[in-house]
This record gives structure tokens, C-alpha cells and sequence, in this order.
């Protein structure tokens, strides 16, 4: 029930925790599968959906085709396998279609609306809800939720709303501006959850270097691994991107739950990673011959490198960039290539989650019915998204497993 100002007593049978993407997509999915349902989206900010709107750089990126489960991580693992065969990528999409939405996939398998703007999507579950008369609870930040015995008890400030059952949407403290935060989390553990503790996850990675600042805003391909103790734990290809205290782009995004969740660790980049070490070596012999003797060795990194990416690695190899390129020993040429193969960057572990697209963490996966989205402690409470200890890659793979878990709780709430 929700006691109003007036007194007003209103009997609910699901209330939704949290306005996001999961929450949304559950409640429209459980009104579709049955309209006589009283539902209601209980929502912490002024409006929903915030979070949703700045996804895929604001065009929304719905799901990925190819997604697979080697792109999940975190104890529900299992789960996500579930998930990806219970509602597949192919099935969100075609629910979204239901719904009116027109979508296109690019090359890469990323699903986007056509008209590129995640307000389509936000647009078209809010419509649906209003169709469905899904009520929605604005400015109504939870603080607690009491189990009874029929339902739950949930405190909102001075209102106390009764609900048969609970699905928890919270999200997580990723893009916090947005209004996220994972203080829901805090109120499961005091019903007999277990939380796995949250990391910024699909961020920039602190590192350090004394050339960063010179490269502020370059971009290279290569690979980048992360190691502990010199053991590679895991290696992402693609485009590197270095800001002023930390490397960027998608590859270092998917390798920043492991550097931010371990200790002691680094990057090794490797920025020419078709070639090996000794080609490399006859490479920068070969090319020092090219040049005449008044030549400097700043000049040659010129037609492999941005320069002042070349003049740091040259830097990083105790070559200084004014050295004439006739000086330049054999030995100095093997510690450039090295360089080259495996430079190295210390990762500084980071709390800082304002720069984090999702938060890798959250209520343990064995605690949760992969088949349902049930809590395993508490009967008729249902956990989904980002509250979930699962956390996927770039390219549409979160979004997939909100709608997915949030889907599989919707079809088991109506059974």
C-alpha cells in the first residue's frame, strides 16, 4: 500500500525499485504479460531513466548480436549463460520492435534505434508504461525494506509503500551525476545478502608515467595486457587512448574491473603486436641507415608513430630525442624495441566512479536463481541489472543483461 497525504490506501502487488533500464523494461514486460498486476516503479530522482539516456555516447546501444558469455564477468557468470539463451540479443530486439521501436545494427554487431538517440528508447518504455498504467513514484528514494509476512514493507521518506513482491533495478554507483548510487545494497545485506565489493568498471585507467601529459589526447592500436607478478592475467586489442593521467579507449574500458579490483599490478602495451621483438630490431636498423648523419633520433619513429608518441618511447628507452640517429648503438635500438613490444605503465587502483560507465560488484550470483532472478534468502524478492554481480564488455553488453534479467523476472512474476 502507499499511504498518501490524504490517507489514502493503495494495495500494490510489484513494486519496482529503481527507474533504470532493468526497471523500466521489467515493469512493461510484467503489465504486457498481465494488465490486471498492480505495479509501481519507485524512483529515487526527479525523472527516470537518466543513466539510459547517456548510454552508447547518447545514441543508446541497445545490445550486441555477438554477444557471448566470454564478455561477462563476476559470480553470476552462470546466470548471464542463462540469460543470453533464455532472452537472447535477437529476442531484446524484437520485444523493442513490439514495443515500436525501429532499430539497426552496425558491422560490429552493436544494436542502435534508428533515429540514434537513447531518448527513443526511454520514449517508448514510457509509453508503454502510461499504457499499461504503470505507476511511477518520483522523488522516492528508498531507505529501507522491511519483509513481512505477506510482502515487504519499503520506506520512502515519510511513506510507507506495501508490496507482494520486490524487484530490486537499483543500478550501481556508476555516472553518479545521474543520480546512481548503491545504497540499496547496504539494505540487502541487512536481509541476508552478501555484497561482492564495487570496483569502477569501463573507465579510463589511472596509471603511471612521466610522459602521459605529452601525449594527452594521442591514439594508437595495439595491444594492452594487464600482469601481476609479470603473469598475464588477460589482453585486449584495439584503440589506445592517452589522457593526461591515465590510458583510455574501449580495450583498456574491458580490462578495467581487473585493474581496479587487484593490487601490484601493470599494463604492458604493445604498440607494433603483429611483429616480434626481432623484427622490430631489424626494422629500426634498417630505417637508421636511411637517414644522413646530421639526423636526430626524434626522427626515427617518423612513419611508424605520432611524434610525440615516438619521442616518448624514445624517452622510455633512455634515448634522448636530440641524440644524432649515427650515435645510436645496437643496444640502445634493442631497448627501443623492447619498449615498443612491452611498454610498461604501474596501474593505480581507483574508487572514483564518476568516469565509470558500470560498476563491477554487487549481490553475490549464488545467491540469486538464475532461472528466475529470485533471491535464493528471500521469497518474492527479485534482484536484476546492475545490482547484480555481473558486469559486461563494451558494445551493448550490459544493456543485454538488464533487459534479459529483467525479462526472466518479468515472465516468472506472471506465471
Amino acid at each position: 500500500m502507499v499511504i498518501n497525504m490524504n490517507g489514502k490506501v493503495e494495495i500494490l502487488d510489484i513494486a519496482i525499485i529503481g527507474g533504470g533500464a532493468a526497471g523500466l523494461f521489467c515493469a512493461v514486460q510484467i503489465k504486457r504479460r498481465n494488465p490486471e498486476l498492480k505495479v509501481a516503479v519507485i524512483e529515487a530522482q526527479d525523472r527516470v531513466g537518466k543513466k539510459l539516456l547517456t548510454t552508447g555516447n547518447g545514441r543508446c546501444n541497445l545490445t550486441n548480436l555477438y554477444t557471448d558469455i566470454s564478455m561477462y564477468h563476476g559470480s553470476f557468470n552462470d546466470g548471464a549463460e542463462y540469460l543470453l539463451e533464455f532472452c537472447s540479443p535477437s529476442v531484446v530486439v524484437g520485444l523493442f520492435e513490439e514495443l515500436g521501436l525501429l532499430t539497426y545494427n552496425e558491422e560490429d554487431g552493436r544494436v542502435y534505434p534508428v533515429s540514434k538517440q537513447a531518448n527513443s528508447v526511454l520514449d517508448v518504455l514510457r509509453i508503454a508504461m502510461d499504457k499499461f498504467n504503470v505507476k511511477v513514484l518520483l522523488n522516492s528514494k528508498v531507505s529501507d525494506i522491511k519483509k513481512t509476512k505477506n510482502g515487504f514493507d519499503i520506506i520512502c521518506g515519510n511513506k510507507v509503500i506495501f508490496a507482494e513482491k520486490v524487484v530490486i533495478a537499483t543500478g550501481s554507483k556508476s555516472t553518479p551525476s545521474t543520480g546512481a548510487d548503491d545504497s540499496v545494497w547496504s539494505i540487502l545485506e541487512s536481509l541476508g545478502h552478501n555484497i561482492v565489493s564495487p570496483v569502477p568498471s569501463l573507465c579510463p585507467v589511472y596509471v603511471e608515467s612521466p610522459y602521459l601529459k605529452s601525449l594527452k589526447g594521442i591514439r594508437a592500436s595495439g595491444v594492452v595486457r594487464i600482469l601481476k607478478d609479470n603473469k598475464v592475467l588477460t589482453e585486449q586489442v584495439g584503440e589506445i587512448q592517452f589522457t593526461e593521467k591515465a590510458l583510455s579507449g574501449i580495450c583498456v574500458f574491458n580490462l578495467a574491473r581487473i585493474a581496479n579490483s587487484e593490487v601490484n599490478t601493470e599494463f604492458s602495451v604493445s604498440l607494433l603486436p603483429d611483429i616480434n621483438f626481432n623484427e622490430i630490431f631489424s626494422l629500426l636498423k634498417n630505417k637508421k641507415c636511411m637517414y644522413k648523419q646530421s639526423s636526430k633520433a626524434e626522427d626515427l619513429m617518423i612513419g611508424f608513430f605520432n611524434r610525440m608518441l615516438g619521442i616518448a618511447l624514445l624517452k622510455s628507452s633512455g634515448i634522448s630525442p636530440s641524440k644524432l640517429i649515427t650515435d645510436i648503438t645496437d643496444v640502445e635500438l634493442k631497448k627501443l624495441s623492447a619498449v615498443i613490444n612491452d611498454w610498461r605503465f604501474k596501474v593505480i587502483p581507483a574508487k572514483d566512479f564518476s568516469k565509470s560507465q558500470v560498476t563491477a560488484g554487487g549481490v553475490v550470483g549464488s545467491e540469486i536463481d538464475k532461472t528466475t532472478m529470485k533471491s535464493k534468502k528471500i521469497d518474492n524478492l527479485y534482484i536484476i541489472g546492475e545490482a547484480v554481480d555481473c558486469d559486461g564488455d563494451c558494445g551493448g553488453m550490459n544493456l543485454q543483461f538488464a533487459f534479459s534479467s529483467a525479462y526472466c523476472a518479468a515472465c516468472d512474476i506472471t506465471l
